[in-house]
């Protein structure tokens, strides 16, 4: 008598596998047909053919860079910033502006400048130049400097500028480096504070790279050498000059670095040295009223 085999056997077996694997197509049916790709293939063609459109806009010679326009430049040729900004026969949609306008501004005597597109080929460029505004002198040699301190190669400050005399050798001077930023800034605010009430005039300043800045007065110097404290050493200084007024003796040398210790110089050269606490602006003196 035949034996079955067992149902574990029959569920491992190949040929139970692919039997039960294979599709049963019954009698009086019909297998799904695959859809139509129409569609994507219309897709497929819609978009190839708008990428070649845009290459052929691009490439196109209606959107070429024919005409860069330069403006505000006073010193400088308008041809040769047109070419420094690199951007005649360039596509105007595809123009680098930003790139432009760094290659602009590395040039040590532009401040600033905006690069604009003017449909449909031209380029418009509107530069800020730099303005002399101090003389910085260096032995012999006098540069002009703008009012962030850089250094302006072929320009002229005005004679009756400010002078400021740099009375050390290093750093080295030359055309589109930046002086002491520090020192311009405490240029900036001597001159705008201007001397104490009833002292002397500002004739320069000095500057080195171990003491900063100096000032220069009719009477003699005061060393403020940073900004650092600048409203104390002003206060210090202006107490100074109305104690030197008081004692009929001119403020020869005073060094305001050291806080509340100047070092302090009046009269024909005899040193000395004091203490400031808290410095006062000196008292304000009221014209005596008639009659009293």
């Amino acid at each position: 008598m035949p034996v079955d085999p067992d149902p574990s056997e029959r569920a491992l077996s190949p040929q139970s596998d692919h039997a039960a694997a294979a599709p049963v197509n019954e009698p009086g049916t019909r297998l799904p047909l695959a859809r139509p790709r129409w569609r994507t293939l219309i897709a497929i063609m819609a978009a190839l053919a708008l990428i070649a459109a845009a290459l052929v806009v691009l490439s196109s010679p209606m959107l070429e860079v024919r005409t860069v326009n330069v403006s505000g430049a006073q010193h400088l040729s308008e041809d040769a910033l047109a070419q420094l900004a690199g951007l005649r026969g360039e596509n105007i949609l595809l123009a680098d502006l930003g790139a432009a306008r760094a290659r602009l501004l590395s040039q040590p005597l532009v401040k600033d400048a905006a690069v604009s597109r003017e449909w449909p080929d031209r380029i418009d460029i509107v530069i800020q130049e730099r303005v002399p505004w101090a003389r910085w002198q260096v032995g012999d040699e006098i540069w002009a400097i703008d009012a962030q301190g850089v250094v302006l190669e072929g320009r002229q400050a005005p004679a009756d500028s400010t002078l400021v005399r740099q009375v050390s050798s290093l750093p080295a001077i030359r055309g589109g480096a930046h002086v002491d930023v520090d020192a311009v800034d405490l240029i900036r605010r001597l001159e705008e504070r201007g001397p104490p009430s009833g002292g002397p005039d500002i004739l320069a300043f000095e500057w080195s790279l171990k003491t900063g800045l100096t000032v220069v007065t009719q009477h003699g110097r005061v060393t403020f050498g940073d900004t650092a404290g600048f409203d104390f050493k002003y206060q210090v200084w202006e107490q100074l000059e109305w104690e030197a007024r008081g004692r009929g003796e001119p403020l020869l040398d005073a060094d305001l670095r050291f806080g509340t210790r100047p070092a302090v110089e009046m009269g024909l050269g005899m040193g000395r040295a004091t203490r400031i606490l808290e410095p006062e602006p000196p008292p304000q003196r009221t014209a005596a009223r008639g009659g009293d």
